[in-house]
């Protein structure tokens, strides 16, 4: 059996539920609607999801600032259009345009932190400066490509035979304003020139015209033939010239 006030109460029940359920109405002080927060960081969110993952070919994790609790904008008529800011980057601290061009125009910019993990190369072991690297002395580990801004390895054979310009601690990053080609190679020094084809390796003796890192190309005088020609200094020192 019921009573009227415990009806009462399950009638205030039952409508304080529906009310919960219902998407809630945000509007102005004349009665206007208003754009919800929420919908803005939505859209800035997607729009910076899609840009990053086409830049860098791979997806990002998005972490999308809040807005201004005091700000009021009027509900838009229309999807709202993202964009990316003149001068905007799609890693580390960055913004996205959001505006609204009917019924009432508006534009704001949505601050985020945007990060890729990606594997790179960093040190197997505490280096100091000087240090020609070895493969032994690399490895891969995962890191935040948005704290690597000077620029990050993903293969650890680039920088075999590379002499460190600075110490550097375990599981450091190794970049390219850290490493340096040394000179393998003196002007003057006598070489092995070495040709390649699919089948054989040719080995003739030389002689360095000039000086030359791992990787660089330098002019080299064949022994044998008496000609000038040029070749690559490999890590081994050799100087590897066209087949």
């Amino acid at each position: 059996m019921h009573y009227p006030s415990q009806l009462k109460k399950t009638r205030h029940a039952l409508a304080a539920l529906f009310l919960g359920l219902m998407p809630m109405q945000h509007v102005l002080a004349d009665g206007t609607a208003m754009q919800s927060h929420q919908s803005i960081l939505d859209a800035a969110s997607r729009f910076m999801e899609t840009t990053a993952a086409e830049l860098n070919d791979m997806p990002a994790e998005i972490h999308t600032g809040k807005l201004d609790s005091r700000l009021h904008l009027v509900q838009c008529e229309l999807p709202l259009e993202t964009f990316m800011p003149s001068g905007g980057r799609t890693l580390g601290n960055t913004t996205v345009g959001v505006r609204c061009t009917q019924p009432k125009p508006w534009t704001l910019y949505v601050p985020m932190t945007v990060s890729i993990y990606k594997q790179v190369v960093v040190a197997a072991d505490t280096l100091p400066r000087g240090t020609i690297l070895s493969a032994r002395q690399l490895k891969l580990a995962k890191r935040n490509l948005a704290k690597l801004p000077q620029g990050y390895y993903i293969d650890p054979a680039k920088l075999v035979g590379m002499k460190l310009k600075r110490n550097i601690t375990s599981g450091f990053p190794l970049t390219p304003t850290m490493v340096a080609a040394p000179k393998l190679i003196k002007r003057g020094q006598r070489v092995t020139l070495v040709s390649h084809t699919t089948a054989i390796r040719v080995v003739m003796p030389g002689k360095a015209l000039e000086n030359g890192a791992i990787g660089e190309r330098i002019r080299v005088k064949n022994l044998s033939s008496k000609r000038v020609v040029e070749g690559v200094v490999n890590a081994s020192g050799e100087i590897e010239v066209g087949s």
